[in-house]
């Protein structure tokens, strides 16, 4: 979409007492969700995605726009791909003297303990594109060695030599005095600042002690920032750059101009949305559970805020990961969305995923030429994604070639086109109640006392299923769940980040430096932050650990708070079982957050409606395929939007909306409060026989 379709070249300006028109923006492998809300109304868009170049999509809904939006929240998969596909911009890297190969050496984690064919994940920048300065900071970031003149002057030339896309630099202790690299990184961005080579410097992104994991941070937030600066000037040319907000992996938003410099922090974006409008519906005790095309992610909910954690690592299936030292929503991940595609394995066995259809040619009811059996496919052949539904309220499906395809993948296994679609919601029904039990059942928490909150396109068609395997109390499924994520980003808060290494004991003398230090961290995120910092909430926290131990964790804190050990023990406890009054503790480092509240969408456009691009169901009753036996049943198909609050629907039953589909089973029961949030009960007789399994 070029200049003239008028939502760049009109400017910010509005019409005097006109609502403000907001847009979410969720893209995903599949499909790009969009929630636009213009005042007291809204309305959602699910349409495909466009991998080859993810702003088209975004520009087409922009052009339907009758004015230009007054504020816009992305999440972005452009990060992320480009990490996972090792499609990054090619780097140059500039470390302290002999310690150019630390990010080949890495640690002794094994990807896989037992598999000795499996490598570890190599770094994204080969050897001879390394290179070694010579200087030296110590411990507390004492000069021992300074940058050497000569080097320094020969330095600019020796990099273009090895023609850059992207340089990082990373030197030793630089957390600690970034004086070495703020040096370098000027006289490198005066040579090639004006050829649009980014120049990143590990000091300024991630406030990290542990040289490998700062130095794999920076490595891959430089060579993101290429294809994140491309990918950000096309949307620029959409709409005006100011409007744009990029939804970042802990769950804030931020404006795009700040991301560009700190591109490795949007690598979980889209998960992150989803996660801040699920804690909003169901609150602490909660589990989010996202099922899109691609992939589905899962979070414990457990307090008031989003739960994060600070290092995680990124790898593709049969590779190892590459840590990343940003904060993140601390949820999991695996390769099962609608999309996923089945196969069989070199011993017989029936495999679902990690490898998705995704947008193009997608599952085969797509109809653009899709050949392998998907979950969605299965789901059409069992009849619980009706064959006349509109994916979106736009996309038509077809049934054509599915029976044959589920045929031809089952028969050298020995199972009919029936067995195969059963098999295959089995298998990755199984994916994904590992990933839920990691996140509570491996953590020490009972699912029996939780909620799933469900959304997603896909996640309706398995909630109750996983809900009943593992005890959840309820299931949750809030209006529009297909494009909550999206809901999530224009929910979310804008926020600022400052952090420090400390490195230091606790002790009185560290407490005054501390909030010494906190306030002028609040003071340069506040400059950042701009108009209404004033009105932002700050959070603290310090990392802390027991001294020669080489992790730490997490604790809330600030100057009033007082003496942060006895929180920290208690915490610990709580990780690991055991408390330790006696052992002295230290604290790597100190973070603050500062939280600006969103523009407030009104409360009535929560509500499911009825919107004119939702026509009438053909068909009240359906056939479909239960758990068990070889005839399918008709059962009831209702519109979401038909649910009045306060009544209630019993399983077995399809519920249809724009943007999901719900499968009820036999022995359900799903209630409409007055947002119009469906909250479920999974069936009692389900969870007799799990605690009677429990038991035994």
């Amino acid at each position: 979409m070029g200049s003239d379709s008028g939502i760049a070249s009109e400017g910010t300006e509005c019409v005097e007492n006109e609502p403000d028109l907001m847009v979410g923006i969720d893209t995903g492998g599949t499909f790009t969700d969009f929630l636009v809300v213009d005042g007291t109304s809204r309305s959602v868009h699910k349409l495909p995605s466009t991998p080859d170049d993810p702003s088209r999509v975004i520009a087409e809904l922009l052009a339907t726009l009758s004015r230009p939006p007054t504020r816009m929240v992305h999440g972005s998969t452009v990060a992320t791909n480009a990490l996972l596909e090792r499609k990054g911009a090619r780097l140059v890297w500039v470390t302290t003297r002999g310690f150019r190969d630390l990010v080949e050496i890495g640690r002794q984690d094994r990807p896989s303990l037992y598999d000795a064919t499996c490598l570890p994940e190599p770094p994204p920048v080969p050897r001879e594109r390394r290179i070694e300065l010579t200087e030296r900071l110590g411990p507390g970031g004492e000069l021992w060695t300074p940058l050497d003149p000569d080097e320094l002057a020969a330095l600019p030339d020796q990099i273009a030599a090895l023609k850059p896309e992207a340089i990082a630099i990373g030197f030793l202790h630089s957390t600690e005095n970034p004086v070495h690299e703020q040096t370098v990184a000027a006289l490198l961005r005066e040579r090639f600042g004006p050829e649009g080579i980014p120049v990143v410097c590990s000091s300024s992104i991630a406030a990290e002690p542990r040289e490998f994991e700062r130095f794999a941070t920076v490595l891959a937030s430089a060579a993101v920032t290429p294809a994140m600066d491309r990918y950000l000037e096309r949307l620029g040319r959409v709409l005006s750059p100011e409007l744009w907000s990029v939804m970042e992996s802990s769950g804030g938003a931020m404006p795009w101009a700040r991301l560009r410099e700190q591109a490795v922090r949007t690598v979980l974006s889209g998960p992150a949305g989803g996660v801040v409008a699920a804690a909003g519906r169901g609150g602490a005790g909660s589990v989010a559970f996202d099922m899109g095309g691609t992939s589905t992610d899962v979070t414990l909910i457990s307090g008031a805020t989003i739960p994060t954690t600070r290092t995680f690592c990124l790898g593709a299936a049969g590779r190892g990961s590459w840590p990343i030292a940003v904060p993140v929503v601390d949820g999991h991940t695996v390769g099962a969305g609608g999309g996923s595609l089945a196969w069989v394995d070199r011993g017989g066995a029936l495999r679902v995923g990690p490898e998705s259809a995704g947008a193009h040619p997608g599952p085969i009811c797509y109809g653009r030429g899709g050949t392998v059996p998907t979950v969605t496919d299965a789901h059409l052949f069992l009849g619980r994604i009706p064959r006349d539904v509109r994916l979106g309220g736009a996309m038509p499906l077809s049934a054509t070639g599915v029976s044959e395809a589920l045929t031809a993948l089952g028969a050298p296994i020995g199972l009919s086109a029936l067995e195969l679609a059963r098999g295959i919601l089995r298998v990755v029904e199984a994916e994904m109640e590992r990933a839920l039990r990691r996140i509570t059942q491996e953590r020490g928490v009972d699912p029996r006392g939780l909620k799933l909150v469900s959304f997603g396109g896909a996640g309706g068609l398995h909630a109750v299923s996983l809900a009943r395997s593992l005890g959840f109390q309820a299931v949750i499924v809030p209006a529009d769940p297909g494009i909550l994520s999206a809901a999530g980003m224009l929910e979310a808060p804008e926020i600022e980040f400052g952090e420090c290494s400390v490195l230091a004991p606790w002790s009185e003398n560290l407490a005054a430096r501390l909030t010494g230090r906190f306030a002028t961290l609040v003071s340069e995120a506040s400059a950042r932050l701009g108009s209404g910092a004033d009105r932002a909430v700050v959070r603290g926290e310090l990392a802390m650990r027991h001294v020669g131990q080489s992790h730490e964790l997490a604790i809330e804190w600030s100057p009033t708070a007082g003496d942060p050990r006895p929180s920290f023990l208690e915490a610990y406890r709580t990780r690991f079982g055991t408390r330790e009054e006696d052992r002295p503790i230290e604290v790597t480092a100190l973070r603050v957050r500062l939280e600006l509240a969103p523009p407030a969408i009104a409360a009535a456009t929560a509500r499911v409606g009825s919107r004119p691009s939702e026509a009438p169901l053909p068909e009240r009753q359906v056939p479909v395929f239960f758990d068990h036996g070889d005839r399918a049943v008709d059962v009831a198909r209702i519109a979401r939007r038909e649910i009045a609050p306060g009544s209630s629907v019993e399983g077995p039953a399809l519920i249809e909306e724009q943007t999901s589909t719900l499968w009820l089973p036999p022995g359900s029961r799903a209630e409409c409060d007055e947002t119009g949030t469906l909250s479920i009960d999974p069936g009692r007789a389900s969870q007799v026989a799990l605690e009677k399994r429990t038991r035994e």
